[in-house]
């Protein structure tokens, strides 16, 4: 692998290190939606939200597509989602593991 292939994954990283990106991404498993259906869903200012769907759509997590005078958002790729629930696994493995060797 060439060290631009590390760069990209490092900025989807980082991308997707962010509780606000994430709780977006797990809004738009759903189904797409537009900003303010978003903002509804994370009870998050559309200031925000714009944001962190800017940020998402620049690392190629998020597409949009204009419908009338919205943009609707939504997942590029199902694998995205399928990796926050991995992470999601893995993290209640650790947690789980901890507390056992906390008792």
């Amino acid at each position: 692998m060439n060290q631009s292939m590390f760069e990209i994954q490092a900025d989807f990283c980082k991308a997707m290190g962010n509780a606000t990106r994430l709780h977006v991404l797990h809004v738009l498993r759903e189904h797409p939606m537009t900003v303010g259906e978003i903002c509804l869903a994370t009870d998050l200012p559309q200031s925000n939200v714009s944001r962190h769907l800017k940020a998402l759509r620049t690392v190629g997590v998020l597409k949009s597509k204009r419908h009338g005078i919205e943009m609707v958002y939504e997942i590029t790729d199902i694998k995205i989602a399928e990796v926050c629930d991995l992470v999601r696994i893995i993290l209640v493995e650790q947690i789980h593991k901890r507390s056992q060797s906390i008792e």
